[in-house]
């Protein structure tokens, strides 16, 4: 079964397996501050091999979509109020640092881990990439461990649909 362009051969049944990749150049422009082990360049860094080694040629490239509210509340409780009283209740500090577009870099790499569970539960494609996601640490009420938002749930949550 060839599916042309956008596949890589996968397994030893050397079926074509369809391949979606989300990505967002903007991603690798998130700081979480000197010092800090986080580095989301490094996204930036895997794309730039991607390219190099002839691989995105064998993909379907796309900007995720960046999750709407609706969806990140889907695990997650609200706390938009009373930020600054509330940073500490939530673990937001030293590991999980505020930085410049902290809620704009959640939605992009959770858009892109629930865009891939669109596209797999749709079966438009076999395979689904984001880099940028995998961030499960994140409790429903609290950041952890460098995660503020658990887009693996959130994925999961869409699969189950």
């Amino acid at each position: 079964m060839d599916t042309g362009g956008n596949s890589l051969v996968s397994g030893p049944d050397g079926v074509k397996r369809k391949v979606s990749y989300f990505y967002d150049p903007e991603v690798g422009n998130y700081y979480y501050g000197q010092g800090h082990p986080m580095k989301p360049h490094r996204i930036r860094m895997t794309n730039a091999l991607l390219a190099h080694y002839g691989l995105l040629q064998n993909m379907q490239v796309l900007k995720p979509y960046p999750a709407r509210d609706r969806d990140l509340y889907r695990f997650h409780a609200e706390t938009q109020q009373d930020q600054l009283r509330q940073l500490k209740r939530f673990n937001v500090g030293e590991d999980c640092p505020v930085f410049d577009g902290l809620y704009s870099f959640c939605q992009t790499y959770a858009g892109g881990s629930v865009g891939g569970a669109v596209k797999l539960n749709h079966g438009i494609c076999d395979i689904s990439i984001n880099w940028a996601g995998g961030l499960h640490h994140a409790k429903n009420c609290e950041a952890s461990g460098f995660c503020y938002v658990n887009d693996i749930i959130l994925a999961i949550l869409e699969l189950l649909k």
